[in-house]
């Protein structure tokens, strides 16, 4: 199954043919300051297994484990399409909302449960974890 997620205005995409290796939410601030929302929502996917086309700006940060994080994002729009991360350089991390499709399965996990707003309910099968062990997906 071919799936295509895109920034707002259409101008970055990345386009699969894979299935995520994970999908895992993440409460901690920065993640909720990226993505304006109470937490952000990703799929992780082999670098290997996902084009990218169109321009994109990059912000490059610091995350509380130490290592960096890159969030790309579309220079017309603003839309944070997909990350790097240094615990993971093999994997491309995309923001499940940008998918054009809603099939992707739950958040396998929560990372930083300890930060999540107090509404916010999961499925029983998301794993709920108070902070981000070091090498997982995702910003901390």
């Amino acid at each position: 199954m071919t799936r295509t997620a895109a920034c707002v205005c259409g101008q970055l995409s990345v386009t699969t043919e894979s299935e995520p290796s994970g999908v895992y939410a993440c409460s901690c601030a920065k993640c909720q300051r990226s993505s304006g929302s109470a937490f952000s929502y990703a799929a992780v996917f082999p670098r290997t297994a996902v084009t990218v086309s169109g321009k994109h700006n990059v912000y490059r940060g610091g995350s509380d484990s130490g290592r960096w994080n890159e969030g790309h994002f579309c220079p017309d729009c603003g839309t944070n399409v997909f990350s790097y991360v240094e615990a993971e350089p093999n994997d491309i991390i995309v923001a499940a909302g940008c998918f054009a499709d809603a099939s992707l399965k739950a958040p396998q996990i929560l990372f930083w449960a300890s930060q999540r707003h107090h509404w916010l309910k999961l499925p029983d099968s998301t794993v709920l974890l108070e902070t981000q062990p070091g090498g997982e997906p995702g910003t901390d």
